[in-house]
């Protein structure tokens, strides 16, 4: 049987004379007729494997969210930082100048500017302010911590029922 491939006109033949070199750098190519059944076969397999993988990801996603969705009502809030403490003074003085925008995002630019601009001196006021929050903070979370180690105040879960 004799092929013929793109590369040349020469006809290859299964007891060719050419040196082993030469030999391997053609390619023959071999095609694999597939049946109408097998074709069917391998779309309903490759099918199965997608929906396989749909319902996966989608059960993952279920238990991430049962699981983060119990968190204690009665842990201390982290306090602000001493911009949000700036915040505060700055949408004041802000709005006082300019009445017509009231918009959050315009405010929010114009303080992020001014911080920015600030010297350490003039931050220090919140930088203070910040601090001593978050003393009170460090002190409420270790009595937080301390109560729910000892076990004081725990709700049972009929208690957990009546609360609204």
């Amino acid at each position: 049987m004799v092929k013929k491939t793109k590369d040349s006109q020469e006809p290859l033949s299964s007891s060719s004379t050419k040196t082993p070199e030469e030999a391997s750098t053609r390619r023959m190519v071999l095609r694999v007729r597939q049946s109408e059944a097998t074709k069917r076969l391998a779309s309903l397999v490759i099918d199965e494997e997608k929906e396989k993988r749909v319902v996966s990801v989608k059960r993952s996603k279920t238990k991430q969210k049962k699981k983060g969705a119990k968190v204690d009502p009665r842990i201390p809030k982290k306090p602000p930082t001493a911009f949000f403490y700036f915040l505060e003074d700055f949408r004041k003085e802000f709005q006082e100048q300019n009445p017509d925008i009231k918009t959050m995002r315009v405010v929010g630019k114009a303080c992020g500017e001014k911080w920015k601009t600030m010297s350490y001196e003039d931050k220090v006021k919140y930088y203070d302010i910040a601090m001593a929050k978050r003393a009170e903070f460090d002190e409420a979370m270790s009595e937080y911590i301390k109560r729910k180690e000892s076990g004081e105040g725990e709700e049972t879960e009929d208690d957990e029922d009546y609360d609204i």
